[in-house]
C-alpha cells in the first residue's frame, strides 16, 4: 500500500511480452476398448500401452509404437457394436470435453478401421473446433476407386490414405496412424517444425506395402495423380516414403496441408497472448497488443515461417463507433514461405562446344 504522504514510485513493465508458440503435438485416438470407457490421457504410447489392453485402440496404439511416437497421447474409448456408429460417434463428440476435463487439446485425430461417410463427417467437425489434423481411411483399393469415393469429401484438415501396409511385426494395417506419427516427429523435431511437412520422409514402423501404386519419379504416375487429388500414398524410393501433402477445399485457397498448420498456430498463438488484453482499458493496452503482434511476426520471419508480413489499424473499419463501444480491428497480411513442389531442369542438346576437343591439345 502507497504512503499517505512524501513521494510514491510506481513500476509497470511494458516491455514486449515473448509470445510462445504451442508446439505440443498430443495424438487423440478414438477407438473401441474391451472395458476402458470415455477421456484418458498419457504421457506417453508405452504408458497407453499398459493400459489398453485390446480393440482398436492398442491396435492403432502398436502403429504409432512401431513409429516411434513421442507424443502424449488422449484417448476417447467406447464400446464395440457389431452394427450401427453410435457409439463411434459418441466417442468423436467426447473430444469436444478433452481440454475441459483433460487440460489438454489435441493437434492430430486418429480413428483407424472405421471408415464410413458419417464417421468422415464427424472428423471434420471435430478436427475444425480444435483446429486439428484428423486422418481418413478410404475402403477404396485403386485410383478409379479413390476418385470415385473422394468426389463429395471437401476438407483442408485430412490426411486422406487407402493404401494397407505391413507393419515390422507383420500385421496388416492401415496407413494412417503411421502417417500421423510421422507428421507428428516432424514437428517435434524442432521449435518450427510446424512449417515442415511429412511428404517425402520416411516412414518408420512399416516392413512393407500391402497396396502398392504406381511411381516413377519424374514421369505421369498413379502416384502423382493422386497426390494431386489430395491424397496421400506410400511409395518405395530409397526406403519407404509418404508421398502428398495436398488439401481438399479449393474455396479457402491453402492448397497445402502445412500452410493450413502455421496459420492455425498462429491464430491460437494470437488468441491466447491477446486474452489479457479484454476488458481492460484500451489507451493502456492497443499499443502493446500491437508491438507483440509486431514482434511475433518478425520471429517467424527471421525463423523463415513467413516470407514477410504487415500490420495496421484500418480507418475504415475502426470507427468511432466501434471504437466507442470498445471493438478494435487489426489487419495482418502475411504469408508463409512456400514448400517445393515440382523443379523443372531444361537440359539441351547442343554442338556448338566441339571445337574444345582442339583447345585441349593446344
Amino acid at each position: 500500500m502507497p504512503s499517505k504522504y512524501g513521494i510514491n514510485v510506481e513500476f509497470k513493465n511494458s516491455s514486449i511480452k515473448d509470445t510462445k508458440i504451442d508446439t505440443s503435438t498430443p495424438i487423440a485416438i478414438i477407438g473401441d476398448e474391451p472395458e476402458l470407457r470415455g477421456l484418458k490421457v498419457y504421457n506417453s504410447v508405452d504408458e497407453a500401452l499398459e493400459e489398453i489392453k485390446g480393440g482398436t485402440l492398442k491396435q492403432a496404439l502398436l502403429d504409432l509404437q512401431a513409429s516411434s511416437c513421442r507424443c502424449q497421447i488422449i484417448v476417447s474409448a467406447f464400446e464395440k457394436q457389431e452394427e450401427g456408429i453410435t457409439n463411434a460417434l459418441q466417442g468423436i463428440k467426447a473430444l469436444e470435453k478433452a481440454e475441459q476435463e483433460l487440460a489438454i487439446k489435441p493437434k492430430f485425430i486418429l480413428m483407424p478401421e472405421y471408415n464410413d461417410t458419417g464417421i468422415y463427417g464427424a472428423l471434420k467437425q471435430i478436427a475444425t473446433k480444435l483446429r486439428a489434423v484428423y486422418a481418413i481411411e478410404l475402403n477404396a483399393k485403386n485410383e478409379t476407386e479413390v476418385k470415385k469415393e473422394i468426389e463429395n469429401i471437401i476438407t483442408h484438415r485430412a490426411i486422406i490414405t487407402f493404401q494397407k501396409v505391413q507393419r515390422i511385426d507383420k500385421t496388416t494395417r492401415p496407413a494412417s496412424a503411421f502417417i500421423i506419427a510421422l507428421y507428428a516427429n516432424v514437428m517435434n523435431s524442432s521449435e518450427y517444425g510446424f512449417a515442415q511437412t511429412y511428404s517425402n520422409r520416411q516412414i518408420d514402423g512399416i516392413d512393407n506395402i500391402i497396396d502398392s501404386v504406381e511411381y516413377f519419379y519424374g514421369e505421369d504416375c498413379e502416384a502423382d495423380r493422386l497426390r494431386a487429388m489430395g491424397v496421400t500414398c506410400i511409395v518405395q524410393d530409397l526406403g519407404i516414403r509418404a508421398w502428398g501433402r495436398g488439401t481438399r477445399d479449393e474455396e479457402l485457397g491453402l492448397s497445402s496441408l502445412h500452410s493450413v498448420i502455421i496459420f492455425d498456430r498462429i491464430i491460437e498463438t494470437i488468441l491466447k497472448s491477446q486474452k489479457e488484453a479484454i476488458d481492460k482499458s484500451m489507451s493502456d493496452y492497443l499499443k502493446k497488443v500491437q508491438d507483440d503482434l509486431d514482434a511475433f511476426y518478425r520471429k517467424l520471419v527471421a525463423n523463415r515461417v513467413l516470407i514477410d508480413f504487415k500490420i495496421s489499424l484500418d480507418e475504415d473499419l475502426n470507427t468511432n463507433e466501434s471504437l466507442a463501444e470498445g471493438i478494435v480491428y487489426i489487419t495482418q497480411k502475411t504469408q508463409e514461405v512456400p514448400l517445393i513442389s515440382k523443379i523443372t531442369n531444361r537440359i539441351y542438346r547442343v554442338s556448338e562446344y566441339t571445337t574444345q576437343l582442339i583447345k585441349e591439345l593446344k
